[in-house]
C-alpha cells in the first residue's frame, strides 16, 4: 500500500513540475483512454444483454426488424418488451460515446484547473490585492516547475523591486529633507554676521563714531555675506541631493581663509558676547582647496561652538603634509560619551533637544569634509570644552 501511495505521490509531483502544455496533453490522453475503456465496456455490456434476450427465442432464421438491426428467427415472435430492450441497447452505444466524451472533458478540465491553476491563481490574486494596498510584505511563492511557478517567481521579483524602488524614493525624500535643512542652517551664519555689522552701523554711525573708511569696510563685509547668500540660492537650484554637491579645488593661499574667518568672527562677536580667536600655524601657505567648502565647515563649527561656549572660542589652522587641519575649540561643557558617538548622525539632538547644535550642522560638515578628501573628528579638551577637527585634502 505504501508503495502505491509513493508512486501516486511521485506521479503528482511529476505532473506538478511539468509544463502546462505537457500536463494538459497527458490529461487528454488519459481521458481518451478512459473514454475508450468505458465505451468498450458499454458495447460488451449491450452485446451480452442482446445475446441473452435473443437466446430466449432461439433466433436462427426468419426476418425481424428491431430498430435498424435485422434478425433471423425460427418463427418465434419477439415480444414487444424485449424489442424495446434491444432497441435501447442499440441506441445506448452511440449515446454512451457522447456521454463519456462530455464527462471526460468536464473531469479533465476540472482536474487540470484544480491541480495546475487553482493554487497559483489564488496566490497571484492575493499578491495583486496586497500590492494594490501597498503591502509588500507578502511573498508570492509557488513551488512548481511549470509556467505558473515562473509567473509567481516573476511576481515575487517584481515585489522585491518595488521594495527597492520605495527605499530609493524614501532615500531621495530624506536627502531632500536633509538638503533643505542644510541650506536653512547654512543661511543662518551669514545672516547673523550681517545682523552684527548692521547693528554696529546703526549704533555708532548716527553719532559719528564710524569713519567713512570704516563704513565702507563694513559695507564691503556685508556685501561679502550677501554674495554668499546669492551663491546659496544658486546652488539650491542646481543640486537635488548631497551626493550631487561638487567640490572645486583651486590653487590659493591659506591667508585668504584666515582673513575670511576673521571677518566672520568679528560679525559673530557683534551679536554674541563671546571672544573668537583665529590662529594660522600654516607655514607652506600655497595649496589647492575649495574656499567656499572650507568656510562653510568653519562657519558651521563656529555657529555650533557659540551655543555651548562660555566666553572663548579658539580657531586654529594647521597643515600636515597634504592635509589641512581646522580646529575649533570652545570652553563649554564638552561632549558627553553619547554625543561623541552620535554627533555625526543626521538630526541627532542632545538632551535639551537643540537640533542646531548636534543636528544637521555637523552632518553637513562631515559630508563636505569627505567630499574634500578628508574627515571630521570630535574630542574633549583636557582643559574643558569640546574640540572639533575638520580635515581637508589639499592636493
Amino acid at each position: 500500500m505504501d508503495y502505491i501511495e509513493e508512486k501516486i505521490e511521485k506521479l503528482k509531483q511529476t505532473l506538478k513540475n511539468s509544463s502546462l502544455r505537457r500536463t494538459l496533453g497527458i490529461y487528454i490522453i488519459l481521458a481518451i483512454i478512459g473514454v475508450i475503456i468505458c465505451f468498450t465496456a458499454t458495447v460488451m455490456f449491450c452485446e451480452s444483454w442482446r445475446n441473452l434476450i435473443l437466446s430466449k427465442y432461439q433466433v436462427m432464421e426468419g426476418y425481424h426488424m428491431i430498430g435498424d438491426v435485422s434478425y433471423f428467427s425460427s418463427g418465434a415472435e419477439i415480444s414487444k418488451e424485449d424489442q424495446n430492450l434491444l432497441l435501447f441497447f442499440e441506441i445506448l452505444q452511440p449515446v454512451s460515446l457522447l456521454l463519456y466524451s462530455v464527462l471526460a472533458i468536464l473531469i479533465t478540465t476540472s482536474m487540470f484547473y484544480r491541480n495546475k491553476l487553482s493554487e497559483p491563481i489564488k496566490i497571484l490574486r492575493e499578491e495583486a490585492a496586497r500590492i494594490g494596498r501597498n503591502d509588500l510584505s507578502y511573498e508570492c511563492q509557488y513551488e512548481s516547475g511549470d509556467e505558473m511557478g515562473e509567473i509567481c517567481a516573476a511576481f515575487n521579483e517584481m515585489r522585491k523591486q518595488l521594495i527597492k524602488n520605495q527605499k530609493i524614493v524614501w532615500g531621495l525624500m530624506e536627502d531632500q529633507r536633509s538638503l533643505n535643512a542644510a541650506f536653512a542652517h547654512d543661511l543662518r551664519t551669514p545672516i547673523t554676521v550681517m545682523q552684527g555689522y548692521t547693528d554696529l552701523l546703526k549704533k555708532y554711525y548716527p553719532i559719528g563714531k564710524i569713519s567713512e573708511e570704516k563704513l565702507m569696510s563694513t559695507l564691503s563685509l556685508v556685501q561679502d555675506q550677501l554674495t554668499r547668500l546669492k551663491r546659496f540660492s544658486e546652488t539650491m537650484k542646481e543640486i537635488h541631493t548631497f551626493d550631487s554637491m561638487e567640490v572645486t579645488k583651486k590653487k590659493g593661499n591659506t591667508d585668504v581663509l584666515v582673513e575670511a574667518l576673521l571677518r566672520t568672527a568679528k560679525g559673530l562677536m557683534q551679536v554674541h558676547p563671546i571672544d573668537i580667536k583665529v590662529t594660522n600655524n600654516v607655514d607652506e601657505k600655497e595649496c589647492y582647496f575649495d574656499e567656499h567648502v572650507i568656510l562653510e565647515v568653519a562657519e558651521n563649527l563656529l555657529s555650533n561652538a557659540i551655543r555651548y561656549g562660555n566666553s572663548t572660542i579658539d580657531v586654529l589652522l594647521e597643515r600636515e603634509n597634504d592635509t589641512l587641519h581646522l580646529y575649533v575649540r570652545d570652553d563649554g561643557r564638552g561632549f558627553t560619551p553619547e554625543e561623541l558617538y552620535q554627533a555625526q548622525r543626521p538630526y541627532y539632538t542632545d538632551s535639551s533637544g537643540d537640533l542646531d547644535h548636534f543636528g544637521i550642522g555637523l552632518t553637513i560638515c562631515k559630508l563636505l569634509c569627505e567630499k574634500h578628501g578628508g574627515n571630521i573628528s570630535f574630542s574633549n579638551s583636557m582643559k574643558g570644552g569640546a574640540i572639533v577637527c575638520a580635515d581637508f585634502l589639499i592636493l
